[in-house]
This record gives C-alpha cells, structure tokens and sequence, in this order.
C-alpha cells in the first residue's frame, strides 16, 4: 500500500515539475520579443565597438551587438552582427554609423534613413541582410585628421625643399635688405617730420588766404554789380542822348543854317546897295521887256 502511494506521490510530483517547465517555456517565450539578424560588412575600423552594444534608431534601442569579428570572405574587412526588434523599420535606404555614447568614449551603431527605397531590407537567417556602414562624425574627423597629416607631411617636405642652402641664403640677403630699407624709412620720417609739423601751420595760412580770397571775391562782385549798374547807367544816358538831345541838336542847326543864310543874303545886298541903309532899297528896275527896261552900260556896277 506504501509502495502504491509512494508511486502516486512520484507521479503528481513529475507532472507538476513537466508542467511547471512547460509554463515557465511558454513564459520565456512569450516575453521574448522576436528578432532578425543583419550584417554589417565594413572596411573601417570597429575600434571600441563591443559585444552587447546598443543598436539604436533616433535615440531608441531596436537591438543589440551580436559578434564583432573579420569578415571570413574578406579579413581585410571587419563583420558585425546585430539583432534587432522585427518592428524595427530597416529598409533598403538605412544606412548604419558608429556613434560615441557620452563622455564614456563606448560606441555604439546608429541606425539612420538615407536616400533610396523605402521597401523593407529582406534576407533570411543562414544569409541576413547586410546594412552599409557609412562613417560618422568621428570617421569623419579621423578621415580629416588623416588627410590634415598627410598635408601636412606633404608641406612639411616642400618647406625642406624650399629651405635649402642657396633658399636661405637668399632669404638671409632678403632679411637684410629689408633691414636696410628699414632703416631708410626711419631716416626718411626723421627727415619728414619737420615738415609733417609745419603742416599744421600751412593748412592754417592756406585757410586765412582762402578766407582772404573769399573777401576779394566779395568786393570784386560788389564791384561788378556796380559797372554794371554805371553801365546801365550810361546806356540810359546814350538812349537819351540819341533819342532826344541829338535829334534837337539837329533841328537847332538846320535853324542855324536858315540864320546863316539870311545873313548871308543881308551881307550880299548890303555889299550891292550900301546907301539902302539909310536912304531904303532902291526901286528895283524893270527887267527886260518890263516899260522903261536900260540894258547897263559898260562901267555900271553889277
């Protein structure tokens, strides 16, 4: 009767531990979100970038870092395996960069949305999908810092180049000859400042006779609006004269001239007939063909 008990106590023992193992299955399961795997294939270097890194797109955890390792086709690249949530939007146009967390210096991949499809990036388990690693703000500045040195190298060579024995002696020579006009400069504002002193004086008469100048010009236009008003003057007089004293003059001595001629006349008939003074004119005799006509004799007075 143990023995049976015993049994049946062993029995419900293992079915509750199977059912509790299933339960715990299922509810292990059901927790766990669903994932897909993607590779990310790359020539640059992965440096700090560790097993169990976040994946992140715009600042939200999708997924985690799986393994971190060379490229098994090609072991001049680097492979790195991520897992992501299935609701994470990876399509053809994402594109992945190593970003730096905080102050920390750890890296972790940033998921972003470049040009191209929006379609969803399809793969399956034994061949994942590959996203592009494009490089980010510190890919860039060591692509920078390395392109900067090289320059610099390149320079640093063209300046041992251009300083050579015969460059530095010229730029010695160079050197020297500024020196020189260096001096002749300091010569020549020692000799120019007297002069640059008196300039202050010189603007000053140039000012007074400028001032001075300006008072001539005032009297010669004080002057000149005098000529012209005596000008405008005498041709008020000329108008005058000529329109009214010369015409006057003329008629005075076309008068005159009609005097002259009647004393002209007077002085002729006084020069014939002197006695008409006293004793009158004589009567005047007949003319020819009048009674009493006498031609003159020879002798008479005309």
């Amino acid at each position: 009767m143990e023995d049976r008990t015993h049994a049946v106590v062993a029995a419900a023992f293992l079915i509750l531990v199977t059912a509790g193992g299933v339960f715990v299955f299922w509810w292990l399961q059901s927790g766990t979100p669903q994932v897909k795997d993607y590779v990310i294939v790359s020539s640059r270097s992965a440096s700090g970038l560790g097993v169990d890194a976040p994946v992140k797109y715009k600042g939200v955890k999708v997924g985690s870092v799986r393994s971190v390792k060379l490229d098994p086709d090609d072991p001049h690249k680097v492979r790195i395996q991520i897992s992501l949530v299935a609701e994470a939007p990876v399509t053809h146009a994402t594109y992945a960069q190593l970003s730096t967390k905080g102050i920390t210096g750890l890296k972790y991949v940033a998921l972003k949305d470049g040009s191209g499809a929006r379609t969803p990036l399809q793969g399956s388990r034994k061949h994942p999908p590959r996203i592009p690693l494009r490089p980010g703000l510190v890919g860039k500045l060591e692509q920078s810092g390395e392109t900067l040195l090289k320059q610099t190298d390149a320079l640093s060579k063209r300046l041992n180049d251009l300083l050579d024995a015969d460059n530095r002696a010229h730029v010695a020579h160079i050197l020297g000859n500024l020196d020189t006009a260096t001096g002749h400069l300091v010569a020549l504002e020692k000799a120019a400042m007297p002069t640059l002193k008196a300039l202050p004086q010189v603007a000053d008469e140039a000012r007074r006779t400028l001032e001075r100048s300006q008072s001539l010009l005032s009297e010669v236009r004080k002057d000149a609006r005098a000529v012209h008003a005596l000008s405008r003057s005498a041709n008020d007089v000329t108008e005058k004269v000529r329109n009214d004293t010369l015409p006057r003059l003329d008629r005075l001595s076309r008068h005159f001239d009609h005097t002259l001629d009647g004393v002209n006349s007077l002085t002729r008939e006084l020069r014939r007939h002197p006695r008409s003074v006293l004793f009158g004119r004589p009567p005047a005799r007949p003319g020819p063909g009048e009674p009493g006509f006498q031609p003159p004799a020879k002798g008479d007075a005309q």
